[in-house]
């Protein structure tokens, strides 16, 4: 264990240390600030509201569902793990950032932005390569800015996959179980007429 942490210090030096550069920091505080977001994210959700079909909209309810679920596994995760921030732990650590005091491992921006990405690459396929990109862009830039290890995202990464995984399989059987039951239903009433 102690080699695995070893090397996850070193990793966090060279994200954080040797391959920054003072011109690429206000990009990666833009991508790790979530509230960057918010805007873009309000309104995708209107226009899926809006304009999108039965199965978008039922698909945003599951994305929200998704995301959520994740976002409380990764705090339950955090909370048994209790591993620190190398923002808080390390003297060496560039922080480009504000360094919280909660918890690193999992990386709660990881966790929720693969939970995100990968659900939406697995509905909507041809746009998988610029959700993956943007999933990892967030995860390393939490690296980068100092507030989070390398272990921290590779987890939170896999935990939100993982969730991601699992909803994407509960909404096919739910839709599939759905149109069972509805044909069932249709041959029921051809039957009586």
């Amino acid at each position: 264990m102690g080699a695995i942490v070893r090397f996850d210090v070193w990793l966090f030096h060279i994200i954080n240390g040797t391959l920054s550069a003072v011109w690429l920091d206000p990009f990666m505080l833009f991508v790790t600030e979530k509230f960057n977001f918010t805007g873009a994210i309000v309104a995708a959700m209107a226009l899926v509201l809006i304009l999108g079909k039965r199965k978008d909209r039922m698909g945003l309810v599951v994305l929200v569902l998704t995301v959520l679920v994740a976002d409380l596994l990764c705090n339950q995760f955090k909370h048994l793990i209790m591993r620190v921030r190398p923002c808080n732990a390390l003297d060496y650590a560039r922080l480009v950032a504000g360094c919280r005091s909660s918890f690193s491992l999992p990386s709660g921006h990881a966790t929720n932005i693969f939970a995100a990405m990968v659900f939406l690459s697995m509905r909507y396929g041809r746009f998988k390569p610029l959700f993956l990109a943007i999933a990892f862009a967030v995860a390393y830039s939490r690296v980068y800015v100092g507030v989070h290890y390398p272990i921290d995202i590779t987890v939170g990464a896999m935990l939100g996959t993982i969730v991601a995984l699992c909803f994407a399989r509960l909404e096919k059987f739910a839709v599939a179980e759905y149109t069972r039951r509805r044909e069932k239903n249709r041959v029921v009433v051809d039957d009586i007429e």
